[in-house]
């Protein structure tokens, strides 16, 4: 017979069990990775809204807004500049003396004291009635202010609202007399003209018989 070798067989070696899934490190590691990804993109997302809504940004974007219009509002206004012009000197009036230039530096100072309508200018033997309608008759006073003057009824002219030329009654009681006014004298009578009834210009020339001034009479 033959021999047979009956040496013991080695038990066969364990195999170690095997791991769960989530312990191994191929998928420990990546797991981690995208976890931490994550929670990264939560956390940027968080404060970008946080940024957005937060009062500090909407304060500053409102203070931002509302500059333009409060510069427009605050800019100040350009003043006016004052005028230059002088005043002009107010027109003559009855009763109100006014000086008139009678050349060479003389100035003549004249008040037509009163202005009335009269059917006569005097009670003489040359009364007539007035071809126009009616009589304007002044009283004048006449003064010298600067240098020397003279009155004189010819240098005074009238005219009637339509601009037609009156007559001047040379024959009117206590005419102005013609004459050189010395300084501090004086020189006073009636000037009369035969001119329509309604509003007059008078009209005061100098020794040249250029117009000087004139004075509306209502």
């Amino acid at each position: 017979m033959t021999n047979q070798n009956f040496a013991p067989v080695p038990p066969a070696a364990q195999r170690p069990a095997a791991r769960p899934f989530y312990k191994k490190k191929r998928f420990v590691v990546p797991a981690g990775v995208l976890l931490v990804a994550i929670v990264m993109g939560s956390c940027s997302g968080g404060s970008k809204q946080a940024a957005d809504s937060s009062p500090i940004a909407s304060a500053t974007a409102s203070v931002e807004a509302t500059a333009p219009a409060a510069a427009a509002t605050a800019a100040p206004t350009a003043a006016a500049p004052p005028s230059s012009a002088p005043a002009a000197p107010a027109a003559p009036t009855v009763g109100v003396p006014f000086s008139v230039k009678m050349r060479n530096g003389n100035v003549a100072r004249i008040t037509v004291v009163s202005a009335v309508r009269t059917d006569s200018v005097t009670t003489g033997a040359f009364a007539t009635p007035p071809k126009n309608g009616t009589y304007l008759l002044l009283d004048v006073l006449w003064e010298t202010e600067s240098g020397k003057t003279s009155s004189n009824p010819l240098y005074f002219s009238a005219k009637d609202a339509n601009g037609r030329k009156a007559d001047m009654s040379m024959f009117a009681d206590n005419q102005l007399g013609s004459g050189e006014v010395l300084p501090g004298d004086k020189a006073r009578g009636n000037i009369a003209f035969d001119i329509a009834p309604g509003a007059a210009t008078v009209m005061i020339s100098d020794p040249l018989l250029q117009e000087a001034a004139r004075i509306q009479i209502p």
